[in-house]
This record gives structure tokens, C-alpha cells and sequence, in this order.
């Protein structure tokens, strides 16, 4: 597999299918497309392949001593889920986010509509909402909301600053 050459869509991902692109409603051409191969160091197939050998990892641990038979994978992907925004406190400016909402509590982030000290990160798409210029004036993370959508894919955390939310 060569290079990704497709374009890539606002949160910089790049799909492979047509019917992909389609159904997330993006901008862009998938690679089927343009006739090319995803990336073999940031693809979807080499994300996806992280995150299992990490399940596999944490499932066949030998220190761990569990019986294999009573072990449920889908409580280990549970687990490794709920580590990703360990940590982060999120404030959505969008009550309309209520899916990402529910993806960043899924991801081990704490949820709240209360802008306070404990916030770690404002997401938003609006970087002129009051949220926004709290978040810019208190030093927190001002992030587009592709960073939850992202974190989400990978199964970690993304670099914010790669996602950021300029000021208008």
C-alpha cells in the first residue's frame, strides 16, 4: 500500500469508500476514488489494528490470572475505552451535542453544562459563544468537536492542538 494521495475532510480523516464519505455527509473524495491505497501509518485499517492488538494484549495477560472462559472481551474494550479522556472535564457549547456527549462520557471524560475551574476543555464549533472566550481566557483547551470524534476512532487521546478553535 503507497502513500494516501486522497483529500482529507475537516477532521483530517480519509476514507477509503465512496459510500463512507457519503454517509458522514463530508466534503471530500474517498480514495476508492482516486484510485489509492489509505496510508499504512495512518489509515483506518492501522488505527483499528492498534486497538485491537492492545485488546489482545490486555485479554491473554498471564499476570492477570483471569479464566479465560469468564473473561468478556467487550468488558476489556470497555475498559480500554474508558481511558482515553480520563481526566478531561468537557463542556459543550452545542446542547445539540448530545451524541458527542455521550461518546466523551463513554471515553472516561466527565460531562458538564457548568463552566467552572475543574474544566479541562470547551468543544464547540463557535469560537465566539461566551463558553468559547472563557475557555480562551482561563487557558483551557479550546477544541473543535472532530477532537471527541477523533479520540473516538483512534481509541486515544488526540493532540489538541490539532484541533484547534481560532479565535474569530
Amino acid at each position: 500500500m503507497g502513500k494516501a494521495q486522497g483529500e482529507s475532510n475537516k477532521s483530517g480523516e480519509i476514507h477509503f469508500f465512496a459510500s463512507s464519505v457519503c454517509q458522514f455527509r463530508l466534503d471530500c473524495e474517498s480514495l476508492s476514488q482516486h484510485c489509492v491505497d489509505e496510508s499504512e501509518e495512518e489509515g483506518a485499517l492501522v488505527a483499528i489494528l492498534k486497538v485491537l492488538k492492545r485488546i489482545h494484549s490486555i485479554f491473554f495477560d498471564q499476570k492477570r490470572g483471569d479464566d479465560l472462559l469468564k473473561t468478556d472481551v467487550r468488558e476489556v474494550l470497555k475498559g480500554v475505552r474508558e481511558q482515553v479522556l480520563k481526566g478531561c472535564k468537557v463542556v459543550f457549547t452545542q446542547a445539540e451535542e448530545y451524541r458527542l456527549w455521550r461518546m466523551a462520557e463513554q471515553l472516561g471524560a466527565t460531562c458538564s453544562m457548568e463552566v467552572d475551574e475543574s474544566v479541562t476543555h470547551m468543544v464547540s464549533t463557535d469560537a465566539g459563544t461566551e463558553e468559547s472566550r472563557w475557555a480562551r481566557q482561563n487557558n483551557k483547551f479550546l477544541v473543535h468537536l472532530n477532537w471527541v470524534k477523533a479520540s473516538n476512532y483512534h481509541f486515544e487521546r488526540k493532540p489538541e492542538k490539532d484541533f484547534p478553535l481560532l479565535a474569530p
